[in-house]
């Protein structure tokens, strides 16, 4: 039977470059449509369409053939009748579900729980082929398989058999020219409008264009007879074609506006001046820049679009991504700038320049050694020459680098030359021009030299260095000392904690921390850390971040030996709202915090008042009391008020300015039902709003609301001790929640 296939697709197939084979596949095989497809009566686009299969519809694969234009094609079941279509459409379902990897609601409606069983609170319902990232997994005390899975913001506990594995598309097959994309892999046009033609040359007809940016998928590469590389594209479902492989790329195009900065500026046909110059163009000439590349002498080479849609190199020095500033005021950036009576360093200094000074540009040249210059008039009237680095039209045109641990500026550009500066950690340097591994900068002090690429970093560093282990009222602790007062994130997953955000470096401590089973970092792109410290069972923690240092505190998980600070809202001459019978709310405020301070200490906890009587605070005196301290949560009890119908109890957090914005949100969604529950009253949820005392707090922190001061009926609630007493019981079981996990 394939034999007679064989011959029969052989003899009605038309010749073109020959495709790169698929991985081989065991037959049968059960696969997805990864995108819409033909099926076809045989295995050429030659053969008539019998049906069309839709993107994610599964499909039974009973046979597989290459025919002679090298494309494999599969044999697909239907139910009543067999077709053909190209292998590249399907993709297989053999996958597994994995902690990290993603999976499909399988069901038409499915439960999102807080827990794994099916006892536990829904928090949303996901819809039939949703994606999800499962995180973690768990096996109830049922024997039920959970998966903790991740949709956007949400997280939560599914049923494992109600998740499928979401197909993988496996890797694109390797080219044979290195230098093309990958077969299977994705480009991008670099040309608003490019051809895609019948054949690999330009005398082939149009078939369909292409839009800048536009995405496809590579299916054939062939270099024809003038050497010139085309790659076959598949445009949509049904038109393939061939483009240059030079028009298109494996990034999207930066698509950014250069001008020609110089008189005259050479377009080459590769990112080296050893490469063919086949173009020039002249100053103010609009160049289209789709892909920037550094070269092996460390120059940025951008490759354009010209004018007349032709794809060429052009090296960054002789280009601006303004257009020529002929003319226009810009100001001495630099400290230590001088005016030159030609454009070169040979040429006699007529003046210094004083920095942030305002200049005329008169006039731009690139001097036989590369370098860019500009003839300006200083604000003394005087006209010269100066390093274009040394004009700016704002201090966002500047470029830093950072100086990494122990580095230093030579007085030239080699280990040779005298050391003009020792450098700070992180230090920023303004950098001026480059030669080599090593860069001509200067400090912000307005001390210049030159220094080696690999004493520096391209970003800000933001380390945490030094790790210290110490134990504090017979809690460990650890203390990172940071390089800057930087700011970074941190997260929560099952039992992990990760900090993460632009942190560059982190130093692991070389001792075992109690409570803590292991500390590891991980990479977050090429310039990124973060570091993940996992958690024994039974155990929790606290994080402060301070101008210098961050300090993590480990904690049993439970409320004995915590130290929580306790914020009744008003006093003194602020009285707060006002209820119907003259009941104000600084009074309850203060009683609540009173029976809660007991409540907390009944059960182990050391507690501190803001406020023990009736006093007037300033919020910022709130706030300080809580940041002058290592307490782990704060508590600011309020009365809400609106109108005479509004009722319930509301909790609230911030998590926009307050660094413990992830544990404030945690606090907030323990307390708030046990709170509601405890006092019978209507739960009006958890809200997220700036008030102060949460804002800049540096604790987990949230505000409670017990109750409306300004309906009589929860007013008459909020005048006694039971109720107050009800409200501390709510709280203290919260924080028994709260502080029984991460």
């Amino acid at each position: 039977m394939k034999k007679l296939l064989a011959s029969s697709v052989l003899s009605t197939a038309i010749l073109f470059p020959v495709l790169v084979n698929a991985e081989d596949l065991a037959i049968p095989a059960n696969m997805v449509v990864d995108q819409k497809v033909e099926v076809r009566k045989g295995a050429t686009t030659n053969y008539p369409v019998v049906t069309n299969l839709s993107s994610g519809q599964n499909v039974k694969v009973v046979d597989e053939f290459t025919n002679s234009i090298g494309e494999l094609w599969y044999r697909v079941d239907l139910g009543t009748s067999y077709g053909w279509a190209p292998a590249t459409y399907f993709v297989n379902t053999t996958a597994t579900i994995q902690i990290g990897s993603y999976a499909l609601i399988k069901e038409e409606t499915v439960n999102v729980r807080k827990g794994a069983t099916t006892s536990y609170e829904i928090v949303t319902k996901l819809s039939k082929g949703t994606t999800v990232k499962v995180i973690d997994q768990f096996k109830n005390s049922r024997g039920e398989l959970w998966y903790r899975i991740e949709s956007g913001d949400i997280k939560g506990w599914v049923l494992s058999t109600l998740l499928e594995p979401k197909p993988t598309i496996n890797p694109p097959t390797p080219p044979s020219d290195p230098s093309l994309p990958a077969i299977g892999s994705y480009v991008y046009s670099y040309i608003d409008k490019l051809d895609v033609r019948r054949g690999a040359s330009p005398s082939y007809a149009a078939v369909a264009s292409l839009s800048l940016n536009q995405k496809v998928k590579v299916v054939a590469h062939f270099t024809n007879s003038n050497g010139d590389s085309w790659l076959r594209v598949a445009v949509n479902s049904t038109s393939m074609g061939w483009v240059p492989a030079k028009s298109v790329g494996t990034t999207a195009a930066i698509n950014e506006t250069l001008y020609v900065s110089v008189d005259i500026a050479n377009l080459r046909n590769g990112p080296s001046l050893n490469d063919e110059v086949i173009a020039q163009v002249g100053k103010g000439t609009v160049l289209k820049a789709v892909t920037a590349q550094q070269n092996s002498s460390t120059d940025i080479w951008y490759k354009v679009i010209t004018p007349s849609n032709q794809t060429a190199w052009i090296h960054s020095s002789i280009v601006s991504k303004t257009a020529p500033a002929i003319g226009t005021t810009k100001y001495i950036g630099t400290k230590n700038a001088a005016m030159y009576s030609g454009a070169t360093f040979q040429y006699k200094v007529t003046e210094r320049l004083t920095y942030m000074s305002k200049v005329t540009v008169l006039k731009e040249f690139v001097n036989s050694l590369g370098q860019k210059w500009v003839q300006i008039k200083s604000s003394t009237g005087k006209t010269g020459w100066t390093p274009a680095y040394e004009v700016i039209s704002s201090t966002k045109d500047y470029q830093y680098l950072y100086a990494l641990n122990n580095s230093v500026i030579r007085k030239g550009a080699s280990t040779k030359y005298a050391v003009s500066a020792y450098l700070k950690e992180n230090e920023p340097l303004i950098v001026l021009n480059k030669l080599g591994n090593w860069t001509n900068v200067e400090t912000l002090n307005g001390v210049r030299g030159w220094i080696d690429n690999s004493q520096t970093s391209q970003v800000s560093l933001k380390r945490l260095t030094s790790p210290i282990i110490s134990t504090v009222e017979g809690m460990p602790n650890i203390t990172w000392n940071k390089t800057t007062d930087f700011n970074f994130t941190y997260s929560m997953v099952s039992n992990q904690l990760k900090l993460s955000g632009g942190l560059t470096d982190i130093e692991i401590p070389s001792s075992k921390i109690p409570g803590i089973s292991s500390i590891t970092t991980t990479a977050i792109g090429s310039n990124e850390e973060a570091v993940v410290l996992s958690f024994e069972p039974g155990y929790t923690f606290t994080i402060r971040n301070h101008q210098n240092k961050v300090t993590i505190k480990v904690l049993p998980a439970v409320l004995s030996g915590k130290k929580i600070i306790i914020d009744p809202g008003h006093g003194g001459k602020d009285s707060g709202a006002v209820g119907p019978t003259g009941l104000k709310e600084k009074d309850v405020n203060l009683g609540t915090a009173l029976l809660l301070k007991k409540e907390l200490e009944k059960f182990g906890a050391t507690v501190k008042l803001t406020r023990s009587t009736d006093v007037f605070l300033e919020l910022e005196e709130r706030t300080a009391i809580a940041n002058s301290t290592d307490y782990d949560a704060f508590i600011s009890i309020h009365a809400d008020s609106y109108s005479s119908t509004s009722y319930g109890t509301s909790t609230f957090y911030n998590s926009s300015v307050n660094f413990n914005g992830p544990k404030s949100k945690v606090l907030a969604y323990d307390i708030q039902p046990y709170l509601a529950s405890s006092l019978g009253t209507h739960n009006r949820g958890v809200l997220e709003k700036n008030f102060y005392v949460n804002r800049m707090n540096e604790l987990s922190s949230i505000l409670v609301e017990l109750a409306f001061i300004s309906n009589p009926k929860e007013e008459a609630m909020l005048k006694t001790n039971s109720f107050r007493q009800k409200a501390a019981e709510g709280i203290r079981k919260g924080l028994q929640e709260y502080f029984s996990k991460l």
